[in-house]
């Protein structure tokens, strides 16, 4: 029997330009999972799923994630037209990729919801999964760089947006990765006054059901060590 590839390709119609288009997945039974950053950066053995999460149409350049690339109003798809599918060389972005494939391709989905004026979380999500390709590849500066894009993105999004919806970011784990995301970058202060928050939150009786159990667990363990650092860096000041 031939092998069966970790990675297929599934069809769709693009939302803006109506063409059908194809774009790769990654089959479920070849998802291995073997360790998870404390930011929720995934590691895997075999192929990685995240390679594949923006979708580009080859046709007109549309990008998005893809739990969302067929959700855009008739406003967006006007924007992408005039702003991205009026300059962009058609090509394809199926098959296998590689880091600095998926890269370009999520660039292009940052490019598209900078045009729409996308929403902050979707914004900041994109930002963090670019961060995470330059962590793959070891370049801590441009991590750094997109690490604080998505910072910047999940306090708007805090403030801003509903994050009650179903299916969206929750305003707890949004309150999470803000406070890792400020350790992360070094923003200790900050860091503990978003954490403070979520852990303020969990001892309220209404909000405690809302709070997955591992995720306040986190939260204290991250307080804890941002505590520590700020305690080592006074001792050696």
């Amino acid at each position: 029997m031939p092998e069966i590839k970790a990675v297929y390709n599934s069809k769709t119609v693009c939302p803006v330009c109506d063409s059908n288009i194809e774009y790769t997945k990654v089959r479920s039974k070849a998802i291995r999972l073997i360790n998870q950053d404390t930011d929720f950066c995934p590691y895997y053995e075999g192929e990685n799923p995240l390679l594949y999460e923006a979708v580009i149409c080859p046709e007109c350049g549309y990008g998005a994630h893809v739990t969302s690339f067929e959700n855009i109003n008739r406003y967006d798809r006007q924007k992408v037209r005039e702003r991205i599918s009026s300059r962009w060389h058609k090509r394809s972005f199926t098959g296998e990729r590689t880091v600095e494939q998926a890269l370009e391709a999520f660039k292009i989905v940052l490019l598209n919801l900078n045009e729409i004026e996308g929403l902050k979380s979707e914004v900041a999500k994109i930002c963090m999964r670019i961060a995470w390709l330059y962590r793959y590849m070891e370049d801590d500066t441009q991590e750094k760089k997109f690490l604080k894009y998505a910072l910047d993105n999940y306090k708007e999004a805090y403030s801003q947006e509903d994050l009650t919806e179903e299916g969206k970011l929750d305003e707890y784990t949004c309150l999470y990765i803000i406070g890792e995301l400020s350790k992360r970058l070094e923003l200790y202060e900050e860091s503990t006054q978003w954490l403070s928050r979520l852990i303020m939150s969990y001892s309220d009786p209404l909000q405690k059901p809302k709070i997955p159990q591992r995720l306040i667990e986190s939260a204290r363990d991250l307080f804890q060590e941002v505590k520590d650092l700020v305690a080592a860096t006074k001792e050696e000041g």
